[in-house]
């Protein structure tokens, strides 16, 4: 598959469509502006219910709270509502959970969903080749983590454990990537890739860290030796390209190609090689937006690029 909806049921775009035409109305997209617009067949946007913040997902020693914390947002849906877990960007130097959340809380919300924004561990951006210091895989261990737990508890939050997504950006693509393809964080906690029904991995450039290091430029390379290290064999191994192995398919992925002709052949790559170990890897075509206007885009009012076929991917995978 190279496009969203190109093998769409009619069930599945039906719920797309129904889907679509709530968001437009929660977020003021209609034709009048979303006030007072009542569509055919379905139920005008309700409220959501209250957030829920700052749950500790996993309490190491020495590291601050904050940091392996998720918040919970349910949907205003009545039932077991699939789960979409999210992982902020940042480089894997900074972030938090709560950034960039009000179109995203939006959209999900009133699609059904109980959304998760999850934080996890950050290097430092100084001394990046301290020993001792946060670097790989501490942060895929914490997303790892969270997983765990928001299939433990999803259901106290209304959410339905064996429907679970999970989606992120930048840095957050790529650790959603690296847990979705590498089994050994999950299976710490007793599960496995196989959890997860659908991935969505938002631009990051670590798909193929040794290939992405060969032609890089300083700022780059500091960027992921702060994640990384310096070691090559490390950088394969967290790198998502290399853990797809012939027969072993990956769970669904929904990827975006952009950037300058590296990048997106970078990524590119990374979908050709999902699909060649027997895998789903559906691609958007985001060309036209920047790094930042791929996040910012999803669920934002008049977004032509990104929302529609992450709906369409959701709805095609969870429902």
């Amino acid at each position: 598959m190279s496009r969203v909806g190109a093998d769409m049921t009619p069930s599945v775009a039906r719920c797309v469509l129904a889907m679509t035409s709530m968001v437009s109305l929660a977020l003021g997209c209609g034709g009048g502006g979303g006030a007072g617009v009542d569509a055919p067949g379905l139920d005008a946007p309700c409220a959501a219910a209250e957030p829920v913040r700052d749950v500790p997902y996993q309490a190491l020693p020495g590291v601050a709270p904050a940091l392996q914390a998720l918040d919970l947002y349910p949907p205003c849906a009545s039932g077991a509502a699939p789960v979409v877990i999210w992982v902020h960007g940042g480089a894997w130097a900074v972030g938090d959970k709560a950034n960039g959340m009000t179109d995203k809380i939006a959209l999900f919300n009133q699609a059904g969903y109980l959304l998760v924004s999850v934080n996890y561990r950050l290097s430092p951006d100084d001394d990046r080749l301290e020993p001792g210091r946060v670097r790989h895989p501490d942060h895929v261990e914490d997303v790892a983590a969270a997983i765990a737990w928001v299939a433990d508890h999803a259901a106290s939050y209304g959410g339905d454990r064996s429907r679970l997504a999970i989606l992120g950006h930048s840095a957050g693509a790529h650790l959603v990537a690296l847990v979705a393809t590498d089994g050994q964080y999950l299976a710490v906690h007793g599960r496995s890739p196989a959890l997860l029904r659908a991935v969505g991995s938002f631009d990051t450039e670590a798909y193929d860290i040794p290939r992405t290091m060969a032609t890089a430029a300083p700022r780059q390379a500091t960027i992921l030796e702060n994640a990384f290290g310096d070691d090559p064999g490390v950088w394969r191994q967290a790198s998502p390209h290399h853990q797809l192995v012939d027969g072993r398919p990956a769970p669904p992925f929904l990827l975006v190609r952009r950037g300058d002709a590296e990048r997106a052949a970078t990524e590119q790559a990374f979908h050709d090689r999902l699909l060649a170990v027997g895998g789903d890897s559906t691609i958007i075509d985001a060309s036209s937006l920047t790094h930042e206007e791929v996040n910012d885009h999803i669920g934002a009012p008049g977004d032509a690029v990104m929302t529609a076929p992450i709906l369409t991917f959701l709805a095609a995978h969870l429902e």
